[in-house]
């Protein structure tokens, strides 16, 4: 009874996913040739991203979802997301959860090595697995003990139940990487140098240029890869990224920029593009910190009343983004239609900051993440404070001091919201935004607020973890305005009419792709 109770929990997020990734879906591949023939072996697929990862090869510390892109070649997970958002199993074969034990079991695959030539089995699981407990990894706050059952079962035990661990291993918490590795060359190490069971062996990472990779020839899917290298280079401009692409100097680009969209599809390059499983691009203000105007919910209220999320998203989006109340999009299960927000309505932003006891307003700053779109976002939303009184500082960040603030640093105002591409919300709302100790550490949480995103992590079916969510969006914004959020945001890839089965930007977890399916017709 168990078991098929969970089955059926699972059955209904799965259909409640489906539908969120069937309306998340904005853009598919367009004016790609059919090929002439299947695939092709050979050549050197080279990918151009807008962001470098502080730590490439030790999965506690990848810290965003570009950082799963960039190491996609050479570590897998034992979890996938398919493009309806539903986890498969990848170096897991299947699981069987149980609420009422509180554990979930894993079987794994055979015959699979990793790139030093030693076995993935149940204890290199055990050992990632606990590696990441160590580390606090966002989905390890509820593990109690990792059991080897057998060479190739593994049982995760759970404190409580939690219905986002399957889709937290289907990310950065279910990658794994050599053990052996690691204990030979430390962790330091294998920061540098990623040693998983992926299609492609890791060469060399010149930080902020370019990554390299070789084919595996013994990767545990026969016949694949079929390409013989992936060059992974970082190209922080829109524009150069554009040129490079129209130049034929790369053959995939990786984007959040909305505008030159329409011109390459016209001009023959494909273009595929998804909407974030959850997540919005917002701030968080630092609302715990008992000097800081934000300690007062009618700051943070002003703050939001003071932007117009519209008029940002058409002018510098195109369309291509929405503009949102909420820290899910509208297509979301987790959307709650009764969160009223804060309008844009600067009268309103004055007259709380006045009653806050900030007539003439306050200074503060904004710490994003740099990159060309976020930084015409982030310089409007100074445009829209200072016309209610707020001087705020504008203060762009590099990725490693942006990922150093959100994992447990202070910050002084207002910091960027992370978005995810998690279909299932939860998880990233119980990781980053419900006081796990790790993200977001200046973030006030409220009792209730994180009891309600307790009661969604340990809820045994779908309809009461979405009654869950959604009372926590309605608390999180409604109530204590815990985030403001701005607008919900897509990302894209754009391609050379060669390129074939990429599968960047299929799934609504955008750091997910298919190195050992892609192939060049050329």
């Amino acid at each position: 009874m168990e078991k098929k109770a969970c089955m059926s929990t699972l059955i209904y997020l799965g259909i409640a996913i489906c539908f969120l990734a069937s309306m998340a879906m904005i853009d598919s591949a367009k004016g790609a040739p059919a090929p002439t023939s299947g695939p092709r072996y050979g050549g050197t697929l080279r990918v151009s991203n807008q962001y470098d990862g502080i730590s490439i090869g030790y999965p506690p510390k990848l810290a965003r979802v570009a950082s799963n892109r960039q190491v996609a070649p050479a570590i897998e997970s034992l979890f996938r997301f398919d493009n309806t958002g539903k986890t498969v199993p990848w170096l897991a074969t299947g699981s069987e959860n149980s609420v009422e034990t509180k554990t979930i079991t894993l079987t794994l695959r055979k015959g699979v090595k990793f790139h030093d030539g030693t076995d993935f089995n149940a204890e290199a699981v055990k050992w990632n697995l606990s590696q990441c407990m160590a580390a606090r990894t966002g989905g390890t706050g509820k593990f109690k003990a990792i059991d080897v059952i057998d060479d190739y079962t593994v049982r995760i035990n759970l404190t409580e139940w939690d219905s986002t661990v399957i889709s937290n291993l289907a990310q950065t918490l279910g990658m794994m990487i050599s053990p052996a590795a690691y204990k030979k060359n430390g962790e330091e190490w294998c920061a540098k140098n990623p040693v998983g069971t992926g299609p492609f062996q890791f060469v060399s990472w010149e930080k902020d240029v370019r990554t390299v990779y070789k084919k595996f020839p013994d990767y545990w899917q026969k016949g694949k890869p079929y390409l013989d290298r992936i060059e992974w280079i970082l190209i922080v401009d829109t524009l150069t990224q554009e040129l490079s692409l129209r130049r034929g100097e790369t053959d995939i680009i990786l984007t959040l920029a909305s505008k030159p969209l329409a011109g390459l599809e016209k001009d023959g390059l494909v273009v595929t593009g998804v909407r974030m499983g959850s997540g919005v691009r917002g701030l968080v203000p630092d609302s715990v910190n008992p000097k800081s105007p934000f300690a007062d919910v009618r700051v943070r209220q002003a703050a939001q009343y003071a932007i117009d999320t519209e008029a940002i998203v058409k002018a510098i989006f195109y369309g291509k983004n929405e503009p949102i109340n909420q820290y899910v999009s509208k297509a979301h299960w987790g959307y709650n239609p009764s969160v009223v927000g804060y309008p844009y309505n600067p009268t309103k932003a004055r007259q709380l900051l006045a009653e806050a006891g900030y007539p003439n307003g306050f200074k503060t700053k904004i710490l994003w993440l740099s990159t060309p779109e976020d930084d015409q976002v982030f310089a409007a939303v100074q445009g829209y404070f200072k016309a209610v009184g707020i001087d705020a500082e504008l203060d762009p960040a590099p990725g490693g001091r942006y990922d150093q603030t959100t994992s447990g640093g202070k910050w002084e105002g207002l910091l960027m919201a992370s978005r995810s591409g998690n279909p299932d919300v939860v998880a990233p709302l119980a990781m980053w935004y419900s006081g796990s100790g790790k993200y977001y550490t200046q973030m006030l949480v409220p009792d209730d607020y994180a009891k309600a995103i307790q009661n969604a992590v340990t809820a045994s079916d779908f309809r009461t973890k979405q009654k869950w969510t959604q009372e926590a969006m309605k608390l999180m914004i409604d109530k204590y305005c815990l985030l403001i959020p701005i607008f919900c945001g897509s990302e894209f890839a754009v391609s050379q009419p060669s390129v074939r089965s990429h599968g960047f930007m299929e799934t609504p977890f955008t750091g997910m792709w298919t190195p050992e399916d892609a192939w060049l017709s050329r």
